[in-house]
């Protein structure tokens, strides 16, 4: 029994060692296969990479020429032009166009005889690429409004006039280097291929109040047509700040549609400088008071409207004896004002006309800026310390003009004026103070002297329900450059007021070139057309009357 144990033990033992040496053998086999395998995988991997390095490196080289396309440049959408209060002036909306590739069209005579509807042809088209790309276009929802302040771009959406000229960097922003690739039969557009932070393109604020600017449009174009005048300019300015609220010059254009005449284009608010008349004679009466030459009430003979300067006759409309220097801007006499000069002297009054900032740019926002025309006093001949006294042998602009206006209104200070109140986020509310001009007493003391025009003298026609007005009319001879002389045909009519006349809030300049109506005086022509801008301006506006109303209705 001893023995038939110990062999079953043995069986045993032997049994399980042998086992134990099948299963060592089996991971081992696995083992090896595996290894066998990744060392497969590695070698087909280093022989591709070979292959295609090597062998096949001209056709995948074709290959990556063939899938990136080109490096484009993207341009930014271009900034809207808002009026002051953010309506819409100028924006650009995206517009798309549609490309077809001929290689994909079953039917190419039913498409063609389809695009002939819509006057498209199919040799217009690209060949190429198939899909829509996008572009934008330059739009002016108001149309005609603004136009000269605003502008117009190009058909590269390239600002040529006014704020789109002016600001045009800032509108456009800086453009996008992009990387184009063509994909499956289509492009598409990678981003930018740096990580630069670009310029963006900005929204441009301007001060100019869209209701306004149409009331000024509206009231000069109707103005324009009862007069039968050339041209027409009009202008409203804040005179505390500078801020232009409307800027109107006549004719017009529309900058959504071709401009075959490019006079059109030109903004005759600031480049029609052109010998400003009798508006010009608050320069003289403001210098004779700051310097304490004259007082207002101060008598000046008038010599009964003819005066004798070097071998020449200076004549008067209205003829006046002896009247104050207040009364001279009453009656606009140009003998008073020739007398006042004669005082001054030359060097005192041309350092005046140049304080106010005439013959001088005023560095308004726009292009095209003219800077007007006065000699120096060396080339003064000896009838020139007279004329210039009531504006002839010099050239102002309509800007200089209501910006010298705006320097009584303010106390004495000359501003910068100024059309941008932002530019994206940066805000433009600070005023420009260029100098001081006169005193504070004097300016009061013109204003005085203007407020009486309206009540007394050549502005009666400019008297608006409400409010006091104080202000000057100008009918200016136009020279003519043929004969040599001043025309006894062609004028110009202007008035500049302001509102109300001694604590005024608005500063308003019409002008109208070469009326073609029998009385062509700017009492007749401008000052009420300035009425009707000022009642409608003042309501709007809702500046506090300073005068019992007189209208129709109205308390007294």
């Amino acid at each position: 029994m001893i023995k038939k144990k110990k062999k079953i033990f043995n069986y045993s033992f032997f049994n399980h060692t042998v086992k134990k040496k099948k299963s060592t053998k089996s991971f081992f086999s696995r083992q090896n296969f595996i290894i066998f395998i990744i060392y497969f995988l590695f070698l087909t991997i280093i022989a591709k990479l070979a292959y295609l390095q090597i062998f096949d490196y001209y056709n995948l080289n074709k290959y990556a020429n063939n899938v990136v396309y080109k490096e484009s440049t993207e341009k930014q959408k271009r900034g809207s032009i808002l009026d002051r209060n953010g309506n819409v002036l100028a924006m650009s909306v995206k517009r798309y166009k549609l490309y077809l590739d001929a290689k994909m069209i079953k039917d190419l005579k039913e498409i063609e005889d389809f695009l002939k509807k819509f006057n498209i042809t199919l040799d217009s088209l690209h060949k190429e690429l198939i899909g829509l790309e996008s572009t934008y276009s330059r739009v002016y929802p108001e149309k005609k409004l603004a136009a000269h302040v605003i502008g117009k771009v190009n058909s590269q959406e390239i600002g040529t006039y006014g704020i789109e000229k002016f600001c045009n960097n800032q509108l456009t922003g800086e453009n996008i280097k992009r990387s184009q690739y063509k994909i499956g039969g289509k492009k598409v557009f990678s981003d930018s291929l740096s990580d630069k932070n670009y310029d963006t393109a900005n929204d441009i604020k301007l001060t100019i109040d869209r209701k306004l600017q149409f009331i000024v449009e509206e009231e000069l174009e109707n103005g324009l047509k009862k007069t039968k005048s050339k041209k027409a300019v009009a202008i409203i300015q804040n005179p505390h700040n500078g801020e232009i609220l409307a800027m109107a010059s006549l004719p017009t254009y529309n900058p959504n549609e071709p401009v075959k005449d490019l006079n059109a284009l030109k903004n005759g608010a600031i480049s029609n400088a052109a010998e400003p008349g009798s508006t010009f004679k608050i320069v003289i009466v403001s210098a004779v008071l700051e310097e304490g030459l004259f007082k207002l009430y101060d008598k000046v003979n008038c010599e009964n409207g003819k005066m004798k300067v070097a071998g020449q006759i200076i004549r008067d409309h209205d003829k006046q004896k002896i009247i104050t220097v207040k009364q001279i801007l009453e009656y606009s006499s140009n003998i008073g004002t020739a007398k006042l000069a004669l005082k001054l002297g030359e060097e005192k009054f041309y350092k005046y006309i140049r304080l106010f900032g005439f013959n001088s740019m005023t560095g308004i926002e726009l292009t095209g800026e003219e800077k007007g025309l006065l000699a120096t006093t060396d080339r003064w001949s000896k009838r020139s310390l007279h004329t210039i006294s009531f504006g002839q042998e010099m050239f102002a602009t309509p800007l200089q003009t209501v910006n010298a206006f705006s320097t009584i209104a303010n106390g004495g200070v000359l501003l910068k004026p100024r059309i941008i109140k932002s530019i994206g986020e940066k805000q433009y509310d600070s005023p420009e103070p260029v100098r001081r001009v006169i005193d504070q007493d004097t300016a009061y003391k013109v204003r005085q002297a203007l407020e009486g025009v309206i009540k007394n003298g050549t502005g009666k026609s400019a008297k608006i329900s409400g409010y006091s007005v104080g202000g000057k009319t100008g009918t200016a001879q136009k020279f003519d450059m043929q004969l040599k002389k001043y025309s006894k045909k062609h004028y110009m009519a202007s008035f500049c007021g302001m509102i109300p006349a001694m604590n005024p809030e608005i500063v308003i300049l019409v002008i109208f070139d070469e009326p073609g109506s029998a009385d062509y005086y700017a009492s007749s022509v401008a000052a009420p057309v300035f009425a009707k801008i000022a009642e409608r301006a003042t309501e709007y506006l809702k500046i506090t009357p300073d005068q019992i109303s007189t209208k129709k209705g109205a308390k007294k």
